[in-house]
């Protein structure tokens, strides 16, 4: 981890300390725009795309190849993060953030530029006094805005009841002490050497920044820049938060599955690089000429070339919805016709070899993928409210990521293993029409509505068939991970149904039910072939009637079976971590939209269940 380049540094070697961070983590809690904690006296902050362009031209990224997903986002290339090992290795971009540092014995506090790459900042006078480094420490508060701008907490502005001064003003040296009498923030006192001294106390509190004039920024330290245009949140809006709060950073990873088709991954990036090349030269009759000059140096087949030139020359630049590529995953899944090696290796079972009678009603279809290819990009990332962006484009999702409009993002791409399971459309219809039914999904409704009121947002309708999906593939996921030897952190979901109503209160593919488990990762779990050996017919039974009969009681009922609304915005009922919720790394839509009443059905209203007990052998 390196600090972000430019005018200043470009021509130093940076002498500060090395930290890593794992790939996976870039695309989690610590994408672009994430505070890092390197260790109790450093924080960073993970700097933007553009900042890792010399690596790029250095080779030092190793390119992605998922064509249907540069498309999805309206990128031309995708990058995999830079790799720690070997003599060429990159690093990954960062700043020094927050920039208020203080000393943990007498308190001192010191104002550090965003550049500076020490890898310790020590306080001098205690230094001396005790005879060995005394390092500063960063202060813990920033002030966070839901349009995606952050900075260090104003303690200049705050101590001096809005008077703005330098923090660098000799005048002005701030002490921070801590009384001791209790952990709230107004047990923390700022103490000025000009006399000015003052609390924490209602700073956190909606509107407390007003106390002091404070308004936004619009500083993005990740791309060294500060907004020219006001920001347009209400001071009500901002938030100071502990710098490792999870609303700081929200992550905006886009996933997908590499479905195989009649061409190959290099002949399509190849027309991905060279395609405005192949158009001008199209557009001058020349177009033989240089399929053959481009088959012959990246030895592919010419009519490849020219039918992947041809695909991408009429697919014209339309944005493809999130459900629109949902579904042709799906299709590829319930009916597998093309193998891949290395990339999408899938067979359908016959759901008339499980032996479990009632699973012939309620599953239409069952996919073992052999071979299953993931590619995960990161899009963009939001702060305070993981749904700000469901309602932007792909390209005003990006800008948060670049200083610069690029044509890339970073990507990392890993093979696993997968069940797909298809449910039954008509029993899916029927189940929705019952008035048990209406009723408990609309408690859940009244509950979404109200929390996205709270956040200024349109109400949207809940589809009942994603969240009985939904709430399956978590039973599911735990039961498989009981017998195969999979931790549930290993596995994950994706669910093919889209999770709101459009607005004609109607699925835009009503064919489109099922979900899919699977495990996907470059150190090699989901490599051995358990998750598809728990799919067999023999043993995916006895999972499926396990699963559901445990479902059936929470060790935190009658609570949990009786709530009216739990977890995130009270958007589930009757799901816990004791019966139904999924590490964070599992669920698709962050523990959102489950209830297992929906499934097996409630003690005073069983018919409100799917199953109904009915694959419990009853």
């Amino acid at each position: 981890m390196m600090p972000r380049r430019n005018a200043r540094n470009t021509r130093r070697e940076t002498k500060g300390k090395e930290y890593s961070l794992r790939m996976g983590q870039l695309f989690g809690p610590y994408s672009v725009g994430a505070i890092y904690p390197c260790d109790a006296n450093t924080t960073v902050m993970i700097a933007g795309l553009d900042a890792y362009e010399g690596q790029i031209d250095k080779g030092r990224l190793k390119e992605v190849r998922d064509s249907r997903l540069k498309h999805y986002i309206g990128v031309n290339k995708l990058y995999a993060p830079p790799m720690g090992d070997g003599p060429n290795n990159g690093f990954i971009p960062a700043v020094r953030f927050p920039n208020w540092l203080y000393c943990p014995r007498c308190g001192q506090m010191k104002y550090v530029s965003p550049t500076n790459s020490s890898a310790s900042l020590r306080c001098e006078s205690c230094s001396k006094k005790y005879h060995h480094d005394v390092r500063l420490v960063p202060e813990r508060f920033v002030v966070v805005c839901p349009h995606g701008h952050i900075d260090s907490f104003p303690v200049m502005k705050w101590v001096h009841s809005g008077t703005d001064i330098d923090p660098r003003d000799p005048g002005h040296t701030v002490y921070r002490h801590t009384k001791g009498g209790s952990t709230t923030m107004g047990d923390i006192e700022y103490r000025c050497t000009c006399g000015a001294h003052r609390s924490l106390s209602g700073a956190n509190t909606p509107g407390g920044l007003d106390k002091i004039g404070y308004h936004c920024t619009g500083r993005q330290p990740w791309l060294d820049r500060t907004s020219n245009q006001p920001c347009p949140a209400d001071n009500k809006d901002l938030r100071v938060v502990i710098m490792g709060a999870t609303n700081v950073c929200y992550p905006d990873v886009v996933s997908s599955v590499l479905i195989p088709d009649a061409l190959d991954e290099q002949v399509k990036s190849v027309v991905d690089r060279q395609f405005s090349v192949m158009l001008e030269m199209d557009r001058m009759g020349f177009l033989d000429k240089i399929i053959d000059i481009l088959a012959k140096d990246n030895n592919v087949r010419p009519d490849s070339l020219r039918l992947a030139y041809n695909q991408k020359k009429t697919a014209g630049n339309a944005e493809q919805s999130e459900v629109e590529y949902l579904h042709d995953e799906f299709l590829t899944l319930r009916d597998p016709q093309i193998s891949k090696r290395g990339e999408f290796i899938g067979r359908s079972v016959n759901v008339s070899d499980y032996t479990l009678p009632q699973m012939h009603k309620f599953i239409s279809k069952v996919t073992l993928v052999e071979t299953l290819t993931v590619t995960r990009a990161l899009v963009g990332f939001t702060r305070l409210n993981p749904e700000y962006n469901d309602s932007k484009t792909m390209d005003e999702r990006r800008r948060a990521l670049s200083r610069k409009k690029l044509d890339w993002t970073l990507a990392n791409q890993t093979v696993g293993e997968g069940i797909f399971i298809d449910l039954d459309e008509k029993c899916l219809k029927q189940w929705a029409k019952r008035p048990e039914v209406i009723a408990r999904v609309r408690t859940m409704q009244e509950n979404l509505n109200e929390s996205r009121s709270k956040r200024n947002l349109a109400p949207k309708e809940l589809n009942p068939n994603y969240v009985v999906i939904h709430t399956l593939s978590h039973l599911l996921l735990l039961g498989i991970s009981e017998v195969c030897g999979y931790t549930t952190a290993s596995l994950r979901e994706r669910i093919y149904c889209q999770d709101f109503l459009g607005d004609d209160g109607a699925e835009d593919f009503e064919d489109m039910h099922g979900l899919l488990i699977y495990t996907a990762s470059s150190s090699g779990d989901g490599s051995l072939g358990g998750l598809v050996r728990s799919g067999e017919p023999g043993r995916f039974e006895d999972i499926v009637v396990n699963a559901l009969q445990k479902a059936t009681w929470c060790s935190d009922d009658p609570v949990c079976i009786e709530s009216t609304g739990q977890g995130l915005d009270s958007c589930n009922l009757a799901a816990c971590y004791n019966c139904a919720l999924l590490p964070e790394t599992a669920c698709e839509n962050g523990n959102k939209f489950l209830d297992r009443g929906l499934v097996v059905g409630t003690l005073d209203e069983p018919l409100v269940g799917l199953f109904r007990g009915e694959l419990q052998g009853n």
